[in-house]
């Protein structure tokens, strides 16, 4: 008789487990909408919120996926393109700072050279290429600042930029006077020469 007993007497679920269900019932409005009470909603939870619940979204369709894997890289080829080369003798200067003390990188500084400028770099290439250099000396924060901006005639600008290199704990200060000169359509860094502070 025991078996039996058992058998007819309705499980008992955990507090939590009950509140839980409560939520659910009344934050999806099963009441109204599927038309029960709360024991029946409690004898086949899992068939009740199977129907009722909002559906979950679909997955992505192979062709979403596919266009987005090739718009996003598009996208983003397009957003650098827009941002361009830079052009004028302030944006010509400010990318030869740029390359050469931030990015550490005399090479692409070379792009916006030419003239003595170019002459620098390479002999500074073929120099660092016979020496071996310490990889953490790139690992460094450059803030490069702008002082000043004369005109030399209609074809050469001068800047002067306040560059504060840090290296681990070293910080070194330099001012760099950089030469712009147009010929034809075409500005580029014709020299550039830095001083310690």
């Amino acid at each position: 008789m025991r078996g039996r007993d058992r058998a007819r007497r309705p499980r008992r679920l955990a507090d939590e487990l009950l509140e839980y269900y409560g939520d659910l019932f009344v934050t999806l409005g099963l009441a109204a909408a599927a038309g029960i009470n709360f024991e029946q909603f409690l004898a086949a939870p899992d068939y009740h919120l199977s129907r009722l619940a909002p559906p979950t979204p679909s997955p992505p369709r192979w062709w979403a996926v596919r266009l987005r894997r090739i718009l996003l890289p598009l996208l983003a080829l397009c957003l650098s393109a827009c941002t361009g080369t830079p052009t004028g003798p302030e944006g010509i200067a400010r990318a030869f700072v740029d390359r050469y003390y931030a990015a550490a990188d005399p090479g692409e500084a070379a792009r916006y050279a030419s003239g003595l400028a170019r002459r620098k770099l390479e002999e500074e290439q073929r120099l660092a290429a016979e020496t071996v250099a310490d990889p953490r000396a790139r690992e460094r924060q450059v803030d490069t600042t702008l002082e000043g901006r004369q005109e030399a005639g209609e074809d050469r600008v001068l800047f002067a930029f306040l560059v504060t290199v840090q290296v681990g704990p070293l910080s070194l200060r330099k001012r760099v006077i950089v030469a712009t000169g147009r010929e034809g359509d075409v500005w580029s860094v014709t020299n550039y020469r830095e001083t310690d502070l």
